[in-house]
């Protein structure tokens, strides 16, 4: 502030006119070439009126007591304070001694800087305001960007969501389509180029799985759904799962249950299961003709919660210690030539484990040797329950018969705006027996479901579709008091989307892409339960 810079504007909020006095003398004889202009208030509601009233020339900076009278100091910070939760102007407050818990208090409000009463030194507090004004304009800066930051993050997440959803229900023709040819008898060499469609569509959608997942988790937007889960269940029925794609790489998949793991706990299943399968596909990924074993069981905890450990322990090529933290890091894989070199993958899924473990309050680590194997392993508090607090074992019923035998005849509306999807959901049910009515949006649901009373026996809907989407449309017929299972279909069934769904009053929520067998029996259970309703 030299030569011909425009003279400082100073707010002085002071009740006593000795101090104030005081603060206007040493700045002025603090550098004599400098031109003040100052403006005074006798208490902080007066103060803070000048500040918002005051913006032709603007105040540069506010010196401000602790303590007065109608808005005090600490008061009037955060008053001063923006939407953005950072002080509008530059304040340096004034405090009675330096030892008062006054100016850390004030700091942490946002002021810039503090005077002790009795230090007001010439030399001193000139500078002192000039840094004020510098350091709350960086500081704005800084706000200002790590808002913007903030702001892209959440339009990129969005646009991700969104490319997730365009993606998924192509797929969801695709892969169904597929599977419908694959059952009409074709020959070996057609029912291989099936297979090889197949296979890319399901990698294509873990791709866009875990790209959606990364972009909830950098933008907070995952939460925890701490629910009752059948434990053990889980684990044996996807090693299951699991062998079909270990017996295709020649690799020996095993479970080993210690006998203290509970039967049910409190937690998010979905997101334990996510986990799980990412560190087990990559295991046998890595070992062909080699063997992967996965030991679940229990540890002692301080509290009375139950602490979980699972490990997936393979003898393929191993990690080099080097790229033992890297591979945590997105997009990030081991660059050891046995592993990168020789399979696909984004370098997502163990950076999205890690956080979803820690999540849980727990934590995964690894172990590895070259040439030996690798041993990755997690633990996690949860808290053991009764397995009749599990709603999947309240609800769950056998068939009573074969999914042809009860779906044979049963008249379903279905709502679905994407053709390929259509045709696709027709003729799944179409080949089980049923009778199909398509719709294309949930207007033309709601219309057909009110000029046949009594026709159909279950509706299944997409969610998101033009004018009138399935989530609206299925609190349109609750409210009508259709007592009809609605069965929605989503992109994204975990967490929010989920208890959406139920709060519209969805009988069950399918995810795409569509599982043929999947959707045959959920269709076949609420038909079933629709028609014992109506028999007694």
């Amino acid at each position: 502030m030299r030569g011909s810079r425009r003279a400082q504007h100073i707010l002085l909020i002071d009740d006593s006119a000795d101090d104030r006095a005081k603060i206007r003398s040493a700045l002025v004889q603090g550098d004599p070439t400098r031109r003040y202009r100052f403006r005074e208030a006798t208490n902080g509601e007066e103060g803070l009126r000048i500040c918002r009233e005051t913006n032709d020339p603007p105040i540069d900076c506010v010196i401000v007591d602790m303590q007065m009278p109608r808005v005090n100091g600490p008061e009037f910070l955060r008053a001063l304070k923006g939407d953005d939760d950072y002080p509008q102007l530059p304040v340096v407050v004034l405090t009675g001694s330096s030892s008062s818990r006054d100016s850390g208090d004030a700091l942490q409000q946002g002021a810039q800087d503090y005077v002790t009463k009795d230090s007001i030194y010439p030399s001193v507090l000139f500078r002192v305001v000039d840094n004020a004004i510098e350091r709350h304009q960086l500081l704005r800066e800084l706000n200002e960007s790590r808002l913007a930051a903030n702001q892209a993050n959440q339009a990129k997440s969005a646009m991700i969501g969104n490319i997730s959803h365009e993606i998924r229900t192509p797929m969801t023709a695709v892969l169904g389509l597929c599977d419908v040819l694959l059952e009409q008898d074709p020959s070996d060499h057609q029912s291989n180029l099936l297979q090889m469609i197949r296979e890319n569509g399901e990698y294509l959608v873990e791709i866009v799985n875990d790209l959606l997942d990364l972009s909830k988790l950098e933008a907070g937007g995952v939460t925890i759904d701490r629910e009752p889960m059948l434990l053990r269940h889980l684990f044996s029925r996807t090693v299951g799962l699991m062998q079909v794609r270990a017996k295709e790489n020649e690799t020996t998949l095993s479970l080993e249950m210690a006998d203290d793991v509970p039967e049910a706990i409190v937690s998010d299943s979905v997101r334990i299961r996510q986990v799980f399968l990412n560190l087990a596909s990559n295991a046998i990924k890595f070992s062909p003709g080699a063997s992967v074993r996965v030991r679940v069981g229990t540890k002692a905890s301080v509290s009375d919660e139950t602490k979980l450990f699972v490990e997936v322990i393979d003898s393929g090529v191993g990690i080099p210690n080097e790229d033992i933290e890297r591979i945590f890091q997105p997009f990030v894989q081991s660059e050891s030539k046995k592993r990168a070199k020789s399979v696909g993958g984004t370098g997502l899924g163990l950076a999205i484990s890690r956080r979803l473990i820690e999540m849980l309050d727990g934590k995964l680590n690894v172990t590895s040797e070259v040439g030996q194997g690798s041993t990755f392993a997690f633990e996690f508090p949860c808290e053991v329950c009764d397995p009749s607090r599990v709603e999947s074992v309240k609800n769950s019923t056998r068939l009573s018969k074969a999914v042809e035998e009860l779906l044979d005849g049963c008249e379903i509306l279905v709502a679905e705006d994407t053709r390929a999807t259509q045709v696709l959901l027709a003729m799944t049910l179409q080949s089980v027996g049923c009778v199909v009515t398509m719709v294309q949006n949930g207007h033309e649901l709601l219309e057909n479901y009110h000029a046949n009373p009594g026709r159909y026996r279950a509706i299944l809907t997409d969610i998101q579709m033009p004018g009138m989407d399935g989530l609206e449309a299925t609190e349109r017929l609750r409210q009508a008091g259709c007592q009809l299972p609605i069965v929605v279909l989503t992109a994204d069934a975990v967490g929010a989307t989920r208890r959406e769904a139920e709060s519209a009053g969805a009988t069950d929520i399918l995810t795409k892409p569509i599982d043929r067998q999947a959707l045959l029996e959920v269709m076949a259970r609420h038909c079933e339960a629709e028609s014992c309703e109506e028999s007694s």
